[in-house]
């Protein structure tokens, strides 16, 4: 059993290697089509200005600080929203007049266009506070649904047993309702975490954030510098990756809670 497993996760790193294989393959034709550094540049010019963001003494510092406050961002507004989320999902659950009526806000702020919001928020708010603010209207109603699905995966039958023989609501909690939603929840962790990531990336570049990744490649973008342009969107890929990549072990962490919630609830 164990070597099949290996031998299918080999296969998965296999294609995920020529996944990205192609993604270069595709770049560096386009780079020969357009043959124009302004449009596209080359993987070695871009690979060069990556580096010198990485470790070149001119440019790490700046890098590293904007790194720094974009990824403080991003980890600040998926915090709030994980709290509100889940906050909202508990009242929801607990009444379903309460789900009917947190839902027309929930469905108003899903479908809030990102960047007027932006646009709008740049009135309101601090230039460093708007991609936070717009992180969180992003991801919050997405927790939120990913709450209330793990909520409504529960076993209905577990819970009524759990009922019947008069188990105390918060042995219900922790034995019953975490271990089978957490899985489900910390699965989707470094997934949203990223797009955290990514959003507040995005919220920068419209409002021109001062020390932010999003600030730099509105530079570069005014400097007409596409390898650097590329090399900055490159490294958010990196991060994103490693984050998820990361978060990927909470799942190891919440299999051994389940496993013994699971147990002690039967």
């Amino acid at each position: 059993m164990q070597a099949k497993s290996r031998r299918y996760r080999s296969i998965n790193l296999i294609i995920s290697v020529v996944a990205v294989a192609c993604m270069w393959l595709v770049w560096i034709v386009a780079c020969a089509v357009t043959g124009n550094e302004y449009i596209v540049p080359s993987v070695g010019d871009t690979l060069r200005s990556l580096a010198q963001l990485f470790f070149s003494p001119e440019s790490a510092p700046g890098y590293w600080l904007a790194f720094g406050m974009t990824f403080a961002r991003s980890l600040g507004a998926w915090a709030m929203s994980f709290f509100i989320a889940s906050c909202l999902a508990a009242l929801t659950a607990a009444s379903p007049r309460i789900r009917a009526f947190v839902a027309p806000f929930v469905a108003v702020i899903r479908i809030l266009p990102v960047m007027a919001v932006t646009l709008m928020l740049l009135i309101w708010s601090s230039r460093s506070f708007v991609p936070v603010i717009v992180s969180f209207l992003t991801l919050c109603p997405l927790m939120y649904a990913q709450f209330i699905a793990a909520y409504d995966g529960i076993d209905g039958k577990l819970v009524e047993m759990a009922k019947v023989y008069g188990l105390p609501r918060a042995d219900r909690v922790f034995k019953i309702y975490l271990p089978q939603m957490l899985p489900s929840v910390l699965s989707q962790a470094g997934a949203n975490l990223s797009l955290s990531l990514k959003v507040v990336v995005s919220a920068e570049v419209l409002a021109s954030s001062f020390r932010a990744i999003g600030g730099l490649i509105n530079q570069a973008n005014l400097f007409l510098d596409t390898a650097q342009m590329f090399a900055l969107t490159i490294s958010v890929l990196i991060f994103g990756g490693l984050i998820e990549w990361g978060c990927s072990f909470l799942t190891r962490v919440t299999d051994r809670y389940t496993k013994k919630g699971g147990g002690n609830a039967h």
